[in-house]
């Protein structure tokens, strides 16, 4: 059996087939007519016979001009299918500088949009994937740059003895930054597979906050910033959600307060409880763009390209954004530029409240 593949084919077969079979009909209703009423329209053989070929000759004349005209139609109707083809094929290629040109406003024209759209955000995911490529190759490269020559002059005894505890830190300090890039890197493929779960309980949400500071705080001094724990609230509020996650997204969020905070300025963390604990954290550096504030929660996107040098993958607020989407519960973003930033969240104080969500 005979498969056909082009679509222009298809429509012109099909029209060339309905304009054979409406001829036909016609030619054999002539036919029939003609048989039924020969005798009252006094023609004779030969009458007859000129009659019949000027039906057959107009018939042909009149499928070759249809023909031809059915031809151009599907042709032009076709004819974005075939745009959209060749489009597709530069874009399996890696060439995202490709669109559709659109000419009709019908269901292909629609079609059409649609495509452009789809590879106007293919180029973009494919920028911002090149971007976070040399993210991590540049932040990988810093901190193994430093331990392979800390660990050379060790080797060569080229480290004085009153020294050695200090570079150890900074290994200790590399180490660890290259450790937390990994973990983003592996957070965000299990956010993208849909395999990032959460395993809610109850526990302290002030003493969690508590330690993370307390975690935090050689970065605190290395930029000599003044973070308050600010909260009205006389006894520790406790919460019903993942622990573990709420302690990536608060470390998350503070250290993207210390990363865009000026030397000698301040941090501000407020916990506070209504009818649900609410977390905010402030800090005073260049603040966000209003056209910035929905772009930050994009995978790989970095805010501080437009504003600063400084390194980043764009990754932290992405996965912060998921693990509260995964608790059911909205991060606001107030922000105005060269006064600072504030992230707010809130968070069910037992688990009845986080059950009436769902």
């Amino acid at each position: 059996m005979i498969r056909i593949k082009s679509i222009f084919v298809k429509l012109f077969i099909t029209y060339i087939v309905i304009l054979i079979v409406s001829h036909f009909i016609f030619a054999t209703t002539s036919y029939l007519l003609f048989q039924n009423n020969l005798t009252e329209m006094h023609l004779n053989l030969e009458g007859i016979n000129q009659l019949k070929y000027m039906l057959i000759t107009s018939s042909i004349i009149s499928i070759t001009i249809t023909g031809l005209f059915t031809y151009y139609i599907t042709k032009r109707i076709t004819a974005p299918l075939r745009e959209m083809n060749r489009v597709a094929l530069q874009i399996a290629r890696g060439d995202f500088n490709q669109s559709v040109k659109i000419r009709t406003h019908d269901e292909l024209g629609e079609l059409g949009q649609t495509f452009n759209h789809m590879t106007h955000e293919l180029a973009s995911l494919d920028k911002m994937r090149k971007d976070f490529v040399a993210n991590v190759s540049h932040d990988l490269r810093s901190p193994l740059t430093s331990i392979h020559g800390f660990a050379t002059a060790f080797l060569d005894d080229k480290i004085p003895n009153d020294k050695k505890r200090h570079y150890f830190s900074v290994i200790k300090e590399q180490t660890e930054r290259m450790i937390k890039l990994v973990n983003d890197i592996l957070d965000m493929s299990q956010i993208e597979s849909g395999q990032l779960e959460i395993r809610p309980a109850l526990f302290n949400l002030s003493e969690l906050v508590r330690q993370v500071m307390a975690r935090m705080e050689v970065e605190f001094v290395n930029k000599n910033l003044n973070v308050e724990l600010i909260s009205r609230e006389e006894q520790d509020i406790y919460v019903f959600a993942d622990a573990d996650r709420i302690d990536q997204v608060i470390v998350n969020l503070i250290q993207n307060a210390v990363q865009f905070s000026t030397y000698n300025s301040s941090i501000k963390v407020f916990l506070n409880k209504g009818e649900r604990a609410v977390v905010s954290i402030r800090d005073y550096g260049p603040g966000i763009s209003q056209e910035e504030i929905q772009a930050i929660w994009e995978r790989f996107y970095k805010a501080d390209a437009a504003r600063t040098n400084k390194a980043g993958t764009g990754l932290g607020l992405s996965i912060v954004k998921h693990i509260l989407d995964l608790h059911q519960t909205d991060i606001k973003v107030e922000s105005e530029v060269g006064t600072g930033t504030t992230f707010t969240f809130s968070l069910p104080l037992n688990l009845n409240e986080s059950t009436n969500r769902k």
